[in-house]
């Protein structure tokens, strides 16, 4: 009797980098990282492991904090 791994049916850490996968005006799940724009994005929020996304619906620009 053969077994599956359970690597195939967890879900990795990596996968799941994002503590929330879904726009926090919307709801939707059509996000993507962005660029950071300027000085303060580029240094003092990575600092603080915060990444800047945007989503494709409501066209928003918001922050997702790293779980890594």
């Amino acid at each position: 009797m053969a077994t599956m791994p359970l690597t195939s049916t967890t879900p990795s850490m990596s996968a799941n980098k994002f503590r929330r996968q879904i726009c926090p005006y919307c709801g939707s799940k059509d996000i993507h990282r962005c660029r950071a724009r300027g000085i303060i994005e580029r240094h003092v929020v990575r600092t603080f492991h915060f990444f800047p996304h945007w989503c494709a619906d409501c066209d928003r620009r918001f922050y997702l904090r790293s779980l890594s």
